[in-house]
């Protein structure tokens, strides 16, 4: 495993080489739009050390009712330009599941795009946690995947982060930490709701989230940040092992 030295700290920190959480496959949701905006992107990650990408594609019934095969189409595509382009960096795909009817249905189906070895990777309204929430849950692991809940940090429902994040893992639900929360940049909250979890030790995995370039600039900051050392060092991280 690759290291790059921390300019705060001064400590060696491991070189994060996959990322799990991005929206690349250009316009079928609300990341990418054009096929040079994902190919800017894809380059300036693979100068910041990603050796692979596992897009994910939104899935929602109001509002990206993104089908496997539209995201498998998408796939293709965006490799194919990876390719010709000469950009070094594998590129994956899987989808972020909002929990809603859609999700249950295609859970009834197995009609699941997954990460690694069987994470389905999900939502919740930032607003509100669903009143079917638990149920579902469970019907993600007797389906046999693994619930992987995205940017647990960025809910605003959570006001009793130890209790309620407590009742999560309990439930067999693992953490996707939003990396660019640690950077404050998507609000005091997320980001104080962020070092929690880092200090718990909860956190199994980090995505990049990427939806705009802007956001790639972002990450070079946190990365050379003391809370994005703290993770590394209190949580497990599983990321390279994808």
């Amino acid at each position: 495993m690759f290291f790059f030295k921390n300019k705060t700290t001064k400590d060696a920190v491991p070189l994060l080489e996959v990322d799990l959480h991005s929206h690349l496959i250009p316009g079928i949701d609300d990341g990418s739009q054009n096929m040079e905006e994902s190919l800017d992107i894809l380059k300036s990650m693979s100068e910041l050390g990603y050796k692979k990408v596992i897009t994910t594609p939104h899935v929602m019934a109001d509002t990206y009712r993104n089908s496997t095969e539209t995201i498998l189409d998408g796939l293709r595509s965006l490799r194919e330009e990876v390719s010709k382009a000469g950009v070094d960096i594998e590129i994956e795909v899987a989808a972020e599941y909002y929990l809603d009817e859609e999700l249950t249905e295609r859970l009834k189906n197995d009609d699941i795009l997954t990460i690694g070895d069987g994470y389905l990777l999900f939502e919740t309204s930032y607003v509100s946690k669903p009143m079917n929430f638990e149920e579902t849950v469970f019907e993600i692991g007797t389906k046999g995947y693994k619930p992987l809940l995205a940017h647990p940090e960025r809910y605003r429902y959570i006001t009793d982060p130890k209790e309620m994040y407590s009742q999560m893992r309990d439930l067999g639900i693992f953490f996707q930490l939003d990396i660019n929360s640690l950077g404050g940049h998507y609000g005091k909250q997320a980001f104080e709701l962020a070092k929690f979890l880092t200090e718990s030790g909860m956190i199994d995995f980090i995505g990049s989230d990427i939806h705009h370039k802007k956001q790639v600039s972002y990450l070079k900051e946190v990365f050379r940040s003391k809370y994005y050392l703290e993770v590394w060092k209190k949580s497990e991280i599983k990321n390279n092992f994808l």
